[in-house]
């Protein structure tokens, strides 16, 4: 984005038209390429897979002898998966039951809240700081190469924070860290307001902020969350799964988008800028609750299990015993025996 920033050849609107025209070619053909890419994969991934279960099957086939008891150990998590893509309605219920998914859907809402009172203030301050489109525009293409470089840094020493901190602490370091850096930011824009620091130290401070969420959502918070719901059963991983990602991140940025709009026209239309303390105060209740939920799921990876609502310890796995017996060379299942435990 840069490079095409900077071979406009002129920073009035037929530039910026120009610029923006080249990137949504840029945009698309990038698509196009994901899209072809993820279809090859899926297909190599698909084609390895049934090609390694059809020769496991074989081989227990033919080694089994008259009689064997062949032990095979597999994974079961409740009911077996359906072809029908779960409802919303069916999502929230299954959200409900389950109190790791309420704290998974607090942490998701939660981020989106913190996310959406930053980003408008943080932009607000630099729709007021660059105020040539271009500019604007090379300043965020600044920022998201920076988001890139350090999000593939904080990606490699990643497993080592999880490994050292554990899954609890690797958790709360994305909130802490937001947090930290969110107090300073609502401060110093307050403060600029009032006469004291200046609004492109405040500038600076957001900027920064908006870096450490990003990198922290995609280096630390979303491995975490993935790795919360390995241990549930089927159900929640398909139908809880779908309501913690679309509806928990929907509606934490409805929440913070409405928290914004009831604090400009309670201030009669003075800004969001003047509104940076009490924007503060609500990021910080957002912390507190995010904060308490992953100190609550962090008793799935540091405590005793709990049951789910209906009496199931999450993760479960278990034995099935398939009995084989041949007859006249041909092997038919004569019996199957299910042993479910907690391993």
């Amino acid at each position: 984005m840069s490079f095409l920033v900077s071979q406009q050849k002129s920073n009035d609107d037929v530039g910026f038209q120009s610029t923006l025209q080249s990137l949504a070619t840029i945009t698309a053909a990038m698509g196009l390429g994901i899209i072809a890419l993820y279809n090859m994969v899926y297909d190599l991934a698909d084609k390895r897979v049934r090609t390694e279960e059809r020769e496991r099957i074989n081989k227990i086939l033919t080694e089994a002898k008259e009689g064997d008891t062949i032990e095979v150990e597999l994974e079961f998590n409740g009911k077996p998966p359906t072809k029908s893509k779960p409802t919303m309605r069916e999502s929230l219920t299954e959200l409900s039951k389950s109190w790791e998914l309420k704290s998974m859907a607090t942490m998701v809402i939660c981020y989106n809240v913190c996310i959406e009172l930053t980003e408008v203030l943080w932009k607000a301050l630099l729709r007021r700081t660059y105020t040539n489109k271009s500019a604007y525009m090379d300043f965020m293409a600044t920022f998201s190469q920076t988001v890139g470089w350090v999000t593939v840094f904080m990606q490699l020493i990643a497993p080592s924070i999880i490994r050292g901190l554990g899954w609890t602490g690797a958790a709360l370091l994305v909130p802490l860290s937001m947090g930290g850096l969110a107090v300073w930011f609502f401060s110093s824009v307050a403060g600029a307001e009032e006469g004291g620091a200046t609004l492109a130290t405040a500038l600076l401070i957001g900027t920064l902020q908006n870096v450490v969420s990003k990198v922290t959502k995609y280096s630390l918070f979303d491995p975490c969350k993935e790795m919360a719901y390995i241990p549930l059963g089927h159900e929640a991983k398909v139908k809880g799964k779908a309501a913690v990602e679309v509806f928990g991140a929907r509606l934490g940025r409805s929440i913070g988008s409405a928290s914004q709009q009831l604090l400009v026209l309670a201030s009669r239309g003075s800004g969001i800028i003047q509104c940076a303390p009490q924007l503060g105060f609500l990021y910080c209740t957002a912390l507190l609750f995010w904060s308490k939920a992953v100190l609550t799921l962090g008793e799935l990876f540091d405590g005793p299990a709990k049951d789910d609502a209906e009496g199931q310890p999450s993760g479960l796995t278990g034995l099935i015993h398939v009995r084989l017996d041949s007859n006249e060379g041909e092997k038919k299942i004569v019996s199957i025996e299910a042993e479910r435990g907690k391993y």
